[in-house]
């Protein structure tokens, strides 16, 4: 759990091991730590400054506590899944740290849902919603790291094996946990996201597998991080 948090996120962790197929598990509980602590500043902000900043807060914070270290895959995927190469050209490009026109674009289209979700939504449910859209990305996409090889030789420690259900089953009841939480009626906004950043996971999952020639790598798991928790948020926002 600690090597988890220590490389998933800029949290002090007291560890700099490098994380296993344990740790790649607890992502989701990562995910819901990170949300609650960008929710719970940016309502904070709210109840001192307009609406906007605490926007800003709550998207800002998201990424900055990760490191930004799924945004980076979410990045360099768009400059590879949508280029026109074959599959061993998208995963040099993968490896260039420059990030292209489709990295920009893609970057466009998912800041503006991003923040357009985070406007509609009440920064007094900030803590919760981000704390659910997190964890319930980070779930969806982990869960593939199961079945899903590795694209190349070369499998860092956290996707040379699976992430074991001992670890991927209670963060799943963590994450049911804070939809119920929502409250009545908002608890079934919860399960929605849930199921959106599941189905959203997913898509991104299995085009990233299409597009890499059958495998899977980190930063495809970034990307689908990202399109699953925007996804989750939207769903929020939608649900009255």
């Amino acid at each position: 759990m600690r090597a988890a948090f220590s490389y998933f996120t800029i949290l002090p962790a007291g560890t700099t091991a490098a994380p296993d197929a344990d740790a790649l598990a607890w992502l989701p509980l990562v995910g819901a730590v990170v949300g609650a602590l960008a929710g719970g500043a940016a309502y904070a902000v709210a109840l001192i400054a307009p609406h906007g900043l605490a926007v800003a807060t709550a998207f800002g914070l998201t990424i900055i506590l990760t490191g930004a270290i799924h945004l980076d895959g979410f990045l360099d995927c768009c400059d590879a899944l949508f280029a026109s190469a074959p599959p061993a050209r998208r995963l040099e490009i993968l490896k260039d740290p420059h990030h292209g026109t489709f990295a920009l674009a893609g970057f466009a289209v998912a800041g503006v849902a991003w923040l357009a979700a985070l406007g509609v939504l009440a920064p007094a449910s900030y803590p919760l919603a981000l704390a659910v859209s997190g964890a319930a990305a980070r779930w969806s996409s982990v869960i593939h790291a199961r079945w899903s090889p590795y694209a190349r030789a070369d499998a860092p420690p956290a996707l040379a094996q699976r992430p074991p259900m001992r670890v991927l089953a209670p963060s799943g009841g963590i994450l049911l946990s804070l939809a119920a939480a929502l409250g009545a009626p908002k608890h079934a906004a919860g399960l929605a996201a849930a199921l959106a950043a599941l189905v959203a996971a997913a898509a991104a999952l299995a085009f990233a597998r299409a597009r890499l020639g059958g495998g899977l790598v980190g930063d495809a798991y970034g990307f689908a991080i990202v399109v699953a928790e925007v996804a989750a948020l939207i769903v929020l926002a939608i649900f009255p």
